[in-house]
């Protein structure tokens, strides 16, 4: 009968223990998927923030590459009567005062403002 005993409790300890380990695992491979979820969802967001970061950064340079060609074409005869249509609607007498020197004054002008 002590053999038994033994025996009986020697089972009911060895599927206790079994158990604890059993519940053990499993908190730890939630831990460790939650904790992977986590990584996942970090290593997303980063990606995602380098991607933004990236698309402002070209956005940025595409607008100034634009912003030159467009300057370089502003800068030329549109850019000239724009200025001399100003200048007209402000003061017209200077227009007929300077005449074509005016056109050299505002070229001039545009130079000094590029650099």
């Amino acid at each position: 009968m002590d053999n038994t005993m033994q025996e009986i409790v020697y089972q009911l300890l060895a599927a206790g223990v079994s158990g604890v380990i059993g519940m053990v695992g499993m908190y730890a491979k939630a831990y460790i998927e939650t904790k992977m979820k986590h990584m996942d969802y970090e290593f997303e967001n980063s990606r995602i923030e380098r991607i933004l970061d990236n698309a402002v950064n070209y956005a940025d340079r595409v607008g100034k590459e634009y912003a030159e060609v467009y300057a370089k074409r502003v800068a030329g005869d549109e850019h000239l009567s724009n200025a001399r249509k100003y200048i007209n609607r402000i003061d017209p007498k200077l227009v007929v005062k300077l005449g074509n020197e005016l056109n050299v004054m505002i070229e001039r002008k545009i130079e000094q403002k590029s650099k």
